[in-house]
C-alpha cells in the first residue's frame, strides 16, 4: 500500500543543511504531484538530493494525457469493430448511353463533401489512444480539442455516413469536452452497443465522475473492465486505479501493475508513469526501482510530465542507476516546460545549488516563485529557506515564517519541520514546546524523512520541553505508553515509526 500526500512518493525529508550545527531546518527541493499525479514531482541533509516521485490521485479519463507513444510492434489490436467496409466513396455512373454530367457532379461534390468532413473530424478529435483511429493524422489531446469546430465537422460526417463508428466516438469525445454529457453518454452507450471499445472507457468514466449519469463506482469499474477486456487502454489505466485505490475491489498492487503495464504496452504514457510510481513506492515486494526507472524513462519519452519529472529526480539522486545531473536538468526543464510547476521548483533547485547547471539564486528565487505561485507546497518552503539564511533573499526570519506557514497549508512535511524548529527555538515567535510538538507530529505524519532522522538521530538538539510535549501527544493518542521524560528510547522511537507516513 502506498499512503499519499502532496509529495506523494518522495523522500521528502532529505534538504540542504543551513550549515548550523544544529541541522534541523532545510530546504526543499520539490514537491511532487500526485497526482495525480499527476502525477505526483524535497528537502535534504548534507546536500543529498531526495528520490522524487509524481502521480495524479484522480481518475485519468481516456485521452486526457500527454501525448503517448504508438502502439509497441506486435502488441495485439482491437479488431476494426463497427467501421464500413469502404471508406472511400465514388459517384454512381451515370447511364452509358446517355450521361447525366451534372448530376454526376453533384453526387461527386456530395460525396467530397462528405470525405472532407470526415477528414476534418479526424483531424480535430482523433484519440491517441483509441485503438481504432486513423493512423495517418495528426492525434488530438484533450487539452488540444476544439470541441465546437469538432463537433461541426464530425455531425457533417456522421450525417453522411452513420455506420462509422470512430467518427460517432469522435463526436461524443467532443460533445464530453463541450460538458454536454447528455449527448456524450448516448454516443458512447451506442457505441458500446456496438462494441466499441472505447465506448465503455466513455460510459465507465461518465459514472466515475457524474457526468451525465449518476455517480456509481460500482457501475464504472464494470464499464472499466468491459473497456479494459476489449484492449482499450484507458480503461485498463482506470481500472489498474482502482485497484491500486482499493476502489470496489481490495487493495492489490500486482493486480493494479499489471493493467498498467497493458496499458503502457499500448501507448498510454500516463500508465507508464504511473508502473514507475507504482514499483517505487508499493510496500510490497514489488518494489523495484530499477524497473520504476526504466518505466519513468519510457513515460518521459513518450511525452508525459509526470514521467519527466519522477525521472528527474532518479537521475538527480542517482535512484535505481547512476547519477545524472545534466540529465536531471534536462527532464526539470522539459517538464516545467510543458507547465509542470512540481518541475519548475526542482528546476529552482538544481539552480540554487548548481547541479547540472551554472549556480544562479536569482534564477532559482524566480523559478520558486512561479511554482508557489501555481500552489506547490515544498516551493514555499523553498523561499522560506531562503528568507531564513538569506541566501537568495533578503535575510528575514518573519518572512520566512510566513512562507513556511504558506508550504505546511499546503501539506508540505518540511515546512511543518521548519516551524517546530521555529517554535522550538523561538525565531519569529515566542517558544512554543507544545506547538512545536504539534507540527513535528505532522511532518513526520507527512512522511519526511528528515524529520524522522532528526528524531531518531538528533533529538538532544531538540529541548527537553519540546520532546516531553511530543510524548505527550503520542500518549494522548494511545500510541506511546512510556514515560513524559523526554527521552527519545525505544519506546518512543517505535510510536514515532507508528505516526511516520500515516496522515490523520
Amino acid at each position: 500500500m502506498r499512503v499519499q500526500s502532496l509529495q506523494v512518493g518522495m523522500d521528502v525529508g532529505k534538504a540542504r543543511a543551513n550549515g548550523a550545527v544544529r541541522c534541523r531546518r532545510i530546504s526543499i527541493l520539490m514537491g511532487l504531484l500526485l497526482t495525480g499525479s499527476t502525477l505526483s514531482p524535497l528537502i535534504f541533509p548534507a546536500l543529498v538530493p531526495a528520490a522524487s516521485a509524481q502521480i495524479v490521485s484522480a481518475p485519468q479519463s481516456y485521452g486526457k494525457a500527454p501525448q503517448p507513444s504508438p502502439a509497441a510492434p506486435g502488441q495485439a489490436q482491437h479488431p476494426q469493430t463497427g467501421k464500413s467496409p469502404s471508406e472511400t466513396h465514388t459517384a454512381p455512373a451515370a447511364t452509358p448511353d446517355t450521361p447525366d454530367t451534372t448530376q454526376e457532379d453533384e453526387t461527386e461534390t456530395d460525396a467530397d463533401m462528405a470525405e472532407t468532413a470526415k477528414d476534418r473530424c479526424d483531424a480535430l478529435a482523433s484519440d491517441p489512444l483509441d485503438e481504432d483511429r486513423r493512423r495517418d493524422v495528426d492525434l488530438v489531446e484533450w487539452d488540444d480539442l476544439d470541441a465546437d469546430a469538432a463537433i461541426e465537422a464530425c455531425s457533417a460526417a456522421l450525417a453522411a455516413e452513420p455506420n462509422i463508428l470512430r467518427i460517432k466516438y469522435q463526436l461524443a469525445r467532443a460533445y464530453e469536452k463541450n460538458e454536454d454529457y447528455q449527448q456524450s453518454v448516448k454516443l458512447y452507450r451506442e457505441l458500446a452497443d456496438r462494441g466499441y471499445a472505447a465506448g465503455f472507457a466513455g460510459i465507465a468514466y461518465a459514472y466515475d465522475n457524474g457526468e451525465g449519469v449518476e455517480k456509481d463506482e460500482a457501475q464504472a469499474f464494470d464499464w472499466y473492465s468491459k473497456g479494459a477486456n476489449r484492449n482499450n487502454a484507458w480503461a485498463m489505466f482506470n481500472l489498474a486505479k482502482f485497484y491500486d485505490d482499493g476502489r470496489q475491489v481490495p487493495e492489490d498492487d500486482r493486480i493494479a501493475l499489471q493493467w498498467f503495464e497493458r496499458a503502457a504496452s499500448l501507448g498510454n504514457a500516463r500508465a507508464m508513469t504511473d508502473a514507475g510510481f507504482l514499483l517505487e513506492t508499493t510496500t510490497t515486494d514489488l518494489r523495484d526501482v530499477v524497473k520504476a526507472r526504466e518505466w519513468y524513462v519510457k513515460g518521459a519519452e513518450a511525452g508525459n510530465d509526470v514521467g519527466m519529472a519522477n525521472l528527474a529526480g532518479f537521475l538527480m539522486n542517482g535512484t535505481g542507476g547512476p547519477k545524472d545531473l545534466e540529465g536531471a536538468f534536462k527532464w526539470y526543464k522539459a517538464a516545467s516546460d510543458r507547465g509542470n510547476a512540481s518541475a519548475t521548483n526542482g528546476l529552482g533547485y538544481l539552480y540554487y545549488e548548481g547541479l547540472g547547471v551554472t549556480k544562479d539564486l536569482a534564477e532559482a528565487m524566480r523559478l520558486y516563485q512561479i511554482a508557489a505561485d501555481a500552489g506547490i507546497g515544498t516551493a514555499f518552503t523553498n523561499l522560506g529557506y531562503a528568507s531564513e539564511t538569506g541566501l537568495g533573499a533578503p535575510q528575514d526570519n518573519a518572512k520566512a515564517y510566513e512562507y513556511y506557514l504558506k508550504g505546511a497549508e499546503l501539506g508540505d512535511g518540511m515546512a511543518f519541520n521548519n516551524l517546530a524548529n521555529f517554535a522550538d527555538e523561538g525565531i519569529a515567535m515566542a517558544k512554543d514546546p507544545a506547538k512545536a510538538a504539534e507540527w513535528m507530529e505532522k511532518a513526520l505524519r507527512a512522511g519526511a524523512t528528515f524529520s524522522r532522522d532528526q528524531m531518531r538521530d538528533n533529538a538532544g538538539e531538540w529541548s527537553v520541553d519540546f520532546r516531553k510535549a511530543l510524548q505527550a501527544r503520542l500518549k494522548e493518542q494511545k500510541i506511546y505508553t512510556g514515560a513524559i521524560d523526554g527521552d527519545f528510547g525505544a519506546t518512543t522511537q517505535d510510536a514515532i515509526d507508528t505516526v511516520f507516513n500515516v496522515p490523520l
